[in-house]
């Protein structure tokens, strides 16, 4: 197995200057919104706290709606299971998707924030979030930073999530048997498995401080990966009106740099460099 190297936990954000100068004029951006119907987005239905909650609430809420009020733009937001919004997304039923990961296989449907050499830019995700690994105390799975060790490779992990096709490609089985953190730290306590791997902080606090867990699961010192989460939009939605999907992604680079937001961030829990 590849060693994965732990990156930042967040994105450098672009300097303010330069977005901008990169952005179209607000004023004339915002005078076409007006006239555009609202952009569909889709959501978990799953709460990764703090960016989001199934009552539409979280940092990814905040930041749009500065988005919005900076392009003038309208955005109508649908909570459902992740894997509906995928598939949504590939459809052309909803016009983007809000947090999703990069991958060769979503770009044949979805349009990321992309720099020059293809890579999408970091600077423009909506943030960047762990997947940690988590062990059954007494249970048989490791995890080193470089050798992840799972009884018949076996490891529960969230429904539809990025991380299941990356351990598949490295020979492992992963089990996507729930879509919420809680859920798979309880498959652990069953003993049904000794590994999990799970995103974001909501997972960490729940072991940190559920009773539940205490004593019973613990988090490895290294994260198993390091992704930067994006608003991915549908390819036919962005073809129709590219300049639109690049002033929102420049937008999100702009308030994620802003001084309010760094201070809703800060206060969240999560600190942006």
């Amino acid at each position: 197995m590849p060693h994965l190297r732990p990156r930042l936990f967040l994105s450098v954000c672009l300097p303010l200057a330069w977005l901008s100068a990169a952005l179209p004029s607000v004023a004339a951006h915002a005078a076409g919104a007006r006239q555009a119907a609202p952009l569909v987005m889709c959501y978990e239905d799953v709460a990764q706290r703090p960016w989001s909650s199934p009552d539409g609430t979280g940092l990814n809420f905040e930041l749009l709606r500065r988005v919005e009020k900076q392009l003038g733009e309208r955005f109508v937001y649908a909570a459902k299971p992740w894997r509906r919004c995928i598939e949504e997304l590939r459809l052309g039923t909803v016009d983007a998707v809000i947090a999703a990961a990069d991958d060769q296989a979503r770009r044949s449907f979805g349009a990321y924030p992309l720099l020059a050499d293809g890579s999408a830019d970091p600077a423009r995700a909506l943030y960047s979030d762990s997947h940690h690994v988590f062990l059954r105390t007494g249970g048989r799975g490791s995890w080193d930073g470089h050798t992840l060790q799972a009884p018949n490779r076996e490891v529960a992990v969230q429904s539809g999530y990025l991380i299941g096709t990356v351990l598949r490609e490295r020979g492992y089985r992963p089990r996507e048997l729930v879509k919420s953190a809680d859920d798979a730290l309880r498959l652990l306590l069953t003993g049904m498995f000794d590994v999990a791997i799970l995103q974001g902080i909501e997972a960490s606090k729940l072991v940190r401080n559920d009773p539940r867990f205490q004593g019973h699961i613990t988090q490895a010192a290294q994260p198993y990966r390091v992704l930067d989460l994006h608003l991915v939009f549908n390819r036919a939605t962005y073809r129709r009106n590219a300049q639109r999907a690049d002033a929102i992604w420049h937008a999100i680079a702009a308030v994620r740099g802003s001084a309010e937001y760094r201070r809703l961030a800060g206060e969240a829990g999560v600190q942006e460099p």
